[in-house]
Protein backbone atom coordinates (compact mmCIF):
# COMPACT_ATOMS: atom_id res chain seq x y z
CA UNK A 1 0.00 0.00 0.00
CA UNK A 2 1.58 3.07 -1.03
CA UNK A 3 0.15 5.37 1.51
CA UNK A 4 1.56 3.94 4.70
CA UNK A 5 4.88 3.82 2.67
CA UNK A 6 4.66 7.76 2.62
CA UNK A 7 3.26 8.21 5.95
CA UNK A 8 6.43 6.03 7.49
CA UNK A 9 8.52 7.98 5.98
CA UNK A 10 6.72 11.04 7.10
CA UNK A 11 6.61 10.25 10.69
CA UNK A 12 10.10 9.12 10.74
CA UNK A 13 11.49 12.13 9.06
CA UNK A 14 8.96 14.67 10.62
CA UNK A 15 9.31 12.95 13.74
CA UNK A 16 13.36 13.76 13.88
CA UNK A 17 13.30 17.10 14.59
CA UNK A 18 10.78 17.31 17.96
CA UNK A 19 12.25 14.43 19.64
CA UNK A 20 15.42 15.46 19.30
CA UNK A 21 14.33 18.67 20.59
CA UNK A 22 12.47 16.82 23.22
CA UNK A 23 15.89 15.08 24.54
CA UNK A 24 17.93 17.96 23.78
CA UNK A 25 15.91 21.14 24.90
CA UNK A 26 17.89 23.36 23.26
CA UNK A 27 16.56 24.52 19.63
CA UNK A 28 20.39 24.94 17.63
CA UNK A 29 20.64 21.06 17.58
CA UNK A 30 16.80 20.00 16.09
CA UNK A 31 17.32 23.83 13.82
CA UNK A 32 20.44 22.59 12.27
CA UNK A 33 19.01 19.13 11.78
CA UNK A 34 16.05 20.65 10.43
CA UNK A 35 18.46 23.23 8.43
CA UNK A 36 20.14 20.36 7.22
CA UNK A 37 17.14 18.61 5.34
CA UNK A 38 15.48 21.43 4.15
CA UNK A 39 19.06 22.16 2.33
CA UNK A 40 18.90 18.73 0.67
CA UNK A 41 15.25 19.18 0.21
CA UNK A 42 15.64 22.39 -1.61
CA UNK A 43 18.62 21.26 -3.64
CA UNK A 44 15.99 18.63 -5.07
CA UNK A 45 13.10 21.13 -5.80
CA UNK A 46 15.79 23.10 -7.63
CA UNK A 47 17.07 20.40 -9.52
CA UNK A 48 13.27 18.74 -10.04
CA UNK A 49 12.93 22.27 -11.46
CA UNK A 50 16.05 22.26 -14.04
CA UNK A 51 15.63 18.42 -14.86
CA UNK A 52 12.16 17.19 -14.18
CA UNK A 53 14.19 13.70 -15.58
CA UNK A 54 15.16 13.39 -12.09
CA UNK A 55 11.98 13.47 -10.47
CA UNK A 56 10.41 10.73 -13.05
CA UNK A 57 13.71 8.54 -12.03
CA UNK A 58 13.13 9.68 -8.14
CA UNK A 59 9.65 8.41 -8.41
CA UNK A 60 10.15 5.21 -10.66
CA UNK A 61 12.83 4.20 -8.18
CA UNK A 62 11.23 5.28 -4.37
CA UNK A 63 7.44 3.87 -5.29
CA UNK A 64 4.88 5.20 -2.55
CA UNK A 65 6.68 7.94 -0.94
CA UNK A 66 6.77 10.70 -2.99
CA UNK A 67 3.40 11.87 -4.34
CA UNK A 68 3.58 11.99 -8.15
CA UNK A 69 2.06 15.72 -8.43
CA UNK A 70 3.77 17.91 -6.32
CA UNK A 71 3.24 21.52 -6.21
CA UNK A 72 5.25 24.81 -6.47
CA UNK A 73 7.15 23.03 -3.59
CA UNK A 74 6.93 19.33 -2.68
CA UNK A 75 4.71 18.63 0.84
CA UNK A 76 7.89 17.54 2.18
CA UNK A 77 9.74 20.95 1.40
CA UNK A 78 6.66 22.28 2.96
CA UNK A 79 6.41 20.36 6.02
CA UNK A 80 10.71 21.24 6.48
CA UNK A 81 9.84 24.75 6.25
CA UNK A 82 7.31 24.60 8.78
CA UNK A 83 9.52 22.54 10.81
CA UNK A 84 12.62 25.21 10.66
CA UNK A 85 10.10 28.06 11.23
CA UNK A 86 9.08 26.57 14.54
CA UNK A 87 12.20 25.75 16.05
CA UNK A 88 13.35 28.86 15.28
CA UNK A 89 10.49 31.11 16.55
CA UNK A 90 8.40 29.17 19.09
CA UNK A 91 8.40 28.71 22.28
CA UNK A 92 9.97 25.20 23.39
CA UNK A 93 6.76 23.69 24.23
CA UNK A 94 4.93 24.91 21.57
CA UNK A 95 6.98 24.00 19.02
CA UNK A 96 7.67 20.23 20.21
CA UNK A 97 3.38 19.91 20.59
CA UNK A 98 2.93 21.99 17.09
CA UNK A 99 5.93 19.77 15.41
CA UNK A 100 4.23 16.85 16.90
CA UNK A 101 0.88 17.50 15.93
CA UNK A 102 1.90 17.96 11.93
CA UNK A 103 4.06 15.02 11.81
CA UNK A 104 1.00 12.54 13.89
CA UNK A 105 -2.28 14.46 12.82
CA UNK A 106 -1.15 14.28 9.26
CA UNK A 107 -0.51 10.30 9.11
CA UNK A 108 -3.26 9.25 11.27
CA UNK A 109 -5.74 11.56 9.55
CA UNK A 110 -4.75 10.36 6.11
CA UNK A 111 -4.42 6.24 7.46
CA UNK A 112 -8.19 6.77 9.50
CA UNK A 113 -9.99 8.57 6.43
CA UNK A 114 -8.76 6.32 3.64
CA UNK A 115 -9.52 3.17 6.13
CA UNK A 116 -12.96 3.84 7.71
CA UNK A 117 -13.71 8.01 5.32
CA UNK A 118 -17.44 7.59 4.44
CA UNK A 119 -18.52 11.11 5.14
CA UNK A 120 -16.53 12.88 2.50
CA UNK A 121 -16.25 16.75 3.53
CA UNK A 122 -14.26 18.03 0.79
CA UNK A 123 -12.24 16.05 -2.35
CA UNK A 124 -10.18 13.50 -0.94
CA UNK A 125 -11.04 14.73 3.05
CA UNK A 126 -13.57 12.78 5.53
CA UNK A 127 -14.95 13.35 8.80
CA UNK A 128 -13.64 10.12 9.39
CA UNK A 129 -10.18 10.87 8.55
CA UNK A 130 -10.30 14.50 10.26
CA UNK A 131 -11.73 12.86 14.16
CA UNK A 132 -8.66 10.15 13.78
CA UNK A 133 -6.50 13.02 13.59
CA UNK A 134 -8.42 15.06 16.20
CA UNK A 135 -7.97 11.81 18.26
CA UNK A 136 -4.22 10.99 17.98
CA UNK A 137 -3.18 14.42 18.71
CA UNK A 138 -5.13 14.78 21.65
CA UNK A 139 -3.58 11.95 23.23
CA UNK A 140 -0.52 13.59 22.47
CA UNK A 141 -1.30 17.02 23.67
CA UNK A 142 -2.86 15.30 26.58
CA UNK A 143 0.92 13.43 27.57
CA UNK A 144 2.53 16.76 26.39
CA UNK A 145 0.61 18.83 28.96
CA UNK A 146 1.75 16.52 31.68
CA UNK A 147 5.38 16.78 30.23
CA UNK A 148 5.82 20.09 28.68
CA UNK A 149 3.79 21.80 31.33
CA UNK A 150 1.58 23.84 29.09
CA UNK A 151 -2.63 23.35 29.90
CA UNK A 152 -4.31 20.86 27.60
CA UNK A 153 -6.67 23.62 26.46
CA UNK A 154 -3.89 25.69 24.82
CA UNK A 155 -2.62 22.61 22.85
CA UNK A 156 -6.07 21.44 22.22
CA UNK A 157 -6.75 24.56 20.25
CA UNK A 158 -3.66 23.66 18.48
CA UNK A 159 -5.29 20.33 17.46
CA UNK A 160 -8.37 21.69 16.52
CA UNK A 161 -6.50 24.47 14.24
CA UNK A 162 -4.33 21.99 12.61
CA UNK A 163 -7.03 19.65 11.61
CA UNK A 164 -9.69 22.55 10.93
CA UNK A 165 -6.70 23.58 8.20
CA UNK A 166 -5.86 19.95 7.38
CA UNK A 167 -9.26 19.40 5.49
CA UNK A 168 -9.93 23.00 4.22
CA UNK A 169 -8.61 23.16 0.71
CA UNK A 170 -6.59 26.11 -0.64
CA UNK A 171 -4.01 26.75 -2.72
CA UNK A 172 -0.96 26.83 0.25
CA UNK A 173 0.37 23.55 1.07
CA UNK A 174 -1.74 22.02 4.18
CA UNK A 175 1.97 21.16 5.54
CA UNK A 176 2.89 24.61 5.70
CA UNK A 177 -0.39 26.10 7.00
CA UNK A 178 -0.58 23.11 9.63
CA UNK A 179 3.06 23.47 10.44
CA UNK A 180 3.02 27.43 11.40
CA UNK A 181 -1.12 28.87 11.89
CA UNK A 182 -1.49 26.58 15.09
CA UNK A 183 2.06 27.04 16.38
CA UNK A 184 1.59 31.07 16.06
CA UNK A 185 -2.06 30.82 18.00
CA UNK A 186 -0.46 28.29 20.63
CA UNK A 187 2.32 30.86 20.75
CA UNK A 188 0.02 33.36 22.05
CA UNK A 189 -2.43 31.68 23.82
CA UNK A 190 0.72 30.27 25.98
CA UNK A 191 2.04 33.75 26.66
CA UNK A 192 -0.61 35.30 27.81
CA UNK A 193 -1.71 32.55 29.85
Amino acid sequence: MILWKRKLYRVLLGGLVPFVYLIVKDPLIPALIAAFFLFWLLLMEFERYLHPGLWNWLLKHSPGVFKTKPGVLTGDTNFMIASFISVLYFPFPVAVANLLFLTFGDAASAIFGSRFGKLGIFPGKTLEGMLGGIIINSIIGLLLSFYLVVPFEILFIGVLTGCILEVIPTKIDDNLTVGIIPGILMTILFRIS
